[in-house]
């Protein structure tokens, strides 16, 4: 007895079998998470140190350099970028594909821990590290808007009802705020603090120590124990302003006699901007974005969260809004929705032509049900390998599809022979299967190694596809054991004796038609035959005609797609005010609103915290593509996302009121993949990377560079940008010290009164 004998005579065995894949199948396939691409994201750990008011080279040899020193000791770190900007340096760490990130993080803490004696001492707060990848671009857009609260209100809820409860989502790595946090503001009148006698100095201890926040402890009476709560903490600028500085002439000196306290922001040149199809061009909006933690499930995440939202909307006030603007969940489900149908054509295709060619639906039902009940049995095995639904895994169960259907063909082939011949369907099934054994295993193997080396190939590339190449193999797999086990034991007991079968009206114009098919084709083999050397001449030709197509067609990592979302930055001259940037962003609104392809927009200048003001970012959601329309050729129908794109960045940049100004876009795409730690610019087709052992050295030559790039035609001047940012205006104070010394003044004083005056001290 072979093996697929024991099928054939045990049909209620082999039906239960298939039964219990069938459920198993279909259950795993409803676990299957959803993704866009296999799980290759790097393991990458920023560590992020704050300084106020530190120029980029402070930050750069105090900071950033101590840290540096130790981190290149840690064991699987394949890259460490390093970004300086005023107060701020960021390290990213880039670790091996190999490494888990979840284990390279006590190594990047105890790194942490003995830089510490080489920091500056006088650091706010030591520190911290993210298991985020700065090059990660969010997965969810989030924006909170009302006509009736003010820009704080409106950012505590962004922050404390939303921000917080999506950060206790397992998986997500950050959530970006990006609003106007209530702040007091105290506006000294330098005149009315020269004449009070009173320093800048004297006003920051005394907020220091009018607000704080101390526990007081218990009261244990004797009948009752009372928690005492000091209320030392004050949060309203009317409470500020009659604050006593000191006494002069046993007159109350107060806070307002030297100057203005009003309730504010903390950063009073931040600006969002947000209009859309139903609603008008307005500021004040806060903005939530997430970004996932690398390894989790973006449309998991997504789901979540939009969830969480549903929840927390009853609980707001009225006149609040919650959007979301974005969600890459629905791009990533509409994509393989679409890979799903393409799945689903292919098979109701492979039926028909074997219908085509068998002519008997009895005949054509069982390739037919084979051919499924393997693809079920791939799920089984991607759910317990922990792969998911992706673009690739799909694409590979459509690839598979053309092999899986050959060793069911063969075996039914080589059954429906033996029947026609004169044998029982059982004992041609039992004989087929005997024959055809050594067949269809040769066959399996054959295709499976095929896609062996992908399984083992290293790097980005070979994790993207691995579970492509696997799933692959594992539906060949499948497949030639179906052939051996449910094919036979279904044509022992679907087929029909050959006395029995008559050839129909349809199976009779196939063979006829078939006929004529093989003798053309004899004619023309017995012509290539006569004349070889046509045949090697037309053979060279199609040799060098592939390659040369080959070479014409575009070449990209990942294709785009088309997420209707346009992400970018408005970038202007590094010593631009807040006042000329809000204006160059008034220019651009203007323009997104009367474009008919831009559903709604979202501009935000000012988010960052220092002196450099010169970068803001844009988000744009276009219209569905049946709407999009071109006005420079508007009887162009759907044209694609990046002919939006560029007719977009072209009227936004046409006679700009600031020459030196720049505002780019580019799609959001599709799939995603970080490929490490460092982001470039968006918009960006070229990124050049300057590396060397000397910081000054690798500064230098990247400003020549970037000064040589500026003579290219083509490339806009404002279009170049780089992370040095040497070139920022500086007001140097020196010091003089024998002078200074005359009227008991440090150097600490000093520069302690510009940063209480200047750096908008807390």
């Amino acid at each position: 007895m072979n093996f697929s004998e024991l099928f054939i005579r045990k049909p209620v065995m082999t039906l239960l079998v298939v039964i219990t894949v069938l459920f198993y199948g279909l259950w795993c396939y409803q676990q299957l998470p959803i993704s866009d691409l296999p799980s290759v994201d790097s393991p990458v750990i920023t560590i992020n140190v704050n300084y106020p008011g530190a120029s980029p080279e402070t930050m750069a040899s105090t900071v950033a350099s101590p840290l540096e020193n130790q981190c290149m000791q840690i064991p699987g770190l394949v890259s460490m970028i390093s970004s300086n900007t005023e107060g701020t340096t960021q390290i990213t760490l880039t670790f091996d594909l190999d490494r888990s990130v979840d284990l390279a993080a006590p190594d990047v803490q105890a790194a942490i821990s003995r830089s510490m004696g080489n920091l500056p001492g006088d650091l706010p707060a030591p520190p911290t590290y993210t298991k985020t990848n700065p090059a990660d671009k969010p997965i969810i857009y989030i924006l909170v808007k009302s006509k009736l609260l003010t820009e704080g209100e409106l950012y505590d809820i962004g922050n404390k009802v939303i921000g917080q409860r999506i950060s206790m989502i397992e998986g997500i790595s950050a959530v970006n705020i990006y609003g106007a946090k209530r702040s007091v503001r105290i506006q000294v009148d330098p005149n009315k603090l020269n004449n009070s006698g009173v320093s800048l100095a004297e006003i920051a201890q005394l907020l220091n120590a009018s607000t704080v926040t101390v526990p007081g402890g218990s009261l244990d009476g004797k009948k009752q124990t009372y928690s005492i709560e000091p209320q030392g903490q004050l949060f309203d600028a009317s409470e500020y302003k009659d604050l006593i500085i000191k006494y002069v002439n046993g007159a109350p000196l107060r806070i307002s006699d030297v100057g203005t306290v009003i309730n504010s922001t903390q950063n009073d040149v931040l600006r969002t901007m947000y209009a859309g199809k139903d609603y008008p061009l307005s500021k004040g909006a806060t903005v939530i974005m997430a970004t996932r933690r690398g390894g989790t499930n973006t449309v998991k995440l997504s789901q979540e969260i939009i969830q969480l939202l549903d929840d927390i909307k009853p609980q707001l006030p009225s006149s609040v809004d919650v959007v979301v603007l974005y969600s890459r969940a629905s791009s990533i489900i509409d994509s393989i929705n679409d890979v799903k149908f393409t799945v689903e054509i292919a098979l109701v295709l492979v039926v028909l032509v074997i219908f085509l060619f068998l002519g008997r639906i009895s005949d054509t039902i069982i390739p037919s049900i084979t051919l499924p009940f393997s693809i079920l049995c791939t799920f089984i095995v991607m759910y317990a390998a922990n792969f998911s639904l992706d673009n690739l895994s799909l694409m590979a169960v459509m690839l598979a599809i053309g092999f899986v259907v050959d060793d069911a063909i063969v075996v039914l082939e080589n059954t429906v022979r033996l029947v026609e011949e004169g044998q029982k369907p059982f004992d041609a099934a039992v004989n087929s299967a005997r024959q055809i054994t050594a067949t269809v295993v040769s066959m399996t193997l054959s295709l499976s190694i095929i896609f062996a080396p992908l399984v083992f190939m290293g790097g980005v590339v070979g994790r993207t596809f691995r579970e492509f190449s696997l799933t692959v193999v594992v539906c060949i797999i499948c497949s030639g054991i179906v052939a051996l086990t449910l094919t036979p034991m279904m044509c022992a007991r679907m087929l029909k004796p050959a006395d029995k079968v008559k050839k129909n009206f349809f199976q009779n114009i196939v063979d006829s038609s078939m006929a004529r098919v093989i003798k053309g084709y004899g004619v023309t083999l017995k012509f290539v035959l006569k004349h070889v050397w046509l045949s090697v001449a037309m053979w060279v030709a199609c040799l060098f005609g592939t390659y040369w197509f080959f070479m014409q067609l575009p070449q990209t990592f990942l294709p785009i797609g088309d997420s209707g979302l346009l992400i970018g930055g408005i970038i202007v001259p590094l010593d631009t005010s807040s006042k000329k940037m809000q204006a160059f962003q008034d220019e651009i609104n203007q323009k997104l609103l009367v474009d008919p392809n831009v559903d709604y927009f979202l501009t935000v200048t000012g988010s960052n915290p220092g002196a450099d003001q010169s970068m803001g970012f844009m988000v744009v959601r276009l219209v569905e593509p049946s709407k999009r329309k071109l006005m420079s050729d508007p009887k162009k129908k759907n044209p694609n996302i990046d002919e939006v794109n560029h007719e977009i960045c072209g009227n936004l940049m046409m006679h700009a009121a600031d020459p030196l100004g720049f505002a780019i876009l580019s799609p959001m795409p599709v799939l995603q993949l970080s490929l490490g730690g460092e982001d470039t610019a968006q918009g960006c087709k070229y990124s050049y990377r300057v590396s060397g052992a000397d910081r000054d050295d690798v500064y230098q030559a990247a400003q020549k560079l970037t000064g040589a790039m500026y003579g290219i035609p083509g490339i806009s001047a404002s279009s170049i940008q780089s992370t040095v940012k040497l070139d920022m205006p500086q007001l140097k104070v020196k010091i003089l010290r024998d002078r200074a010394s005359t009227f008991g003044i440090t150097a600490s004083d000093i520069e302690e009164a510009l940063a209480n005056a200047f750096a908008q001290g807390r």
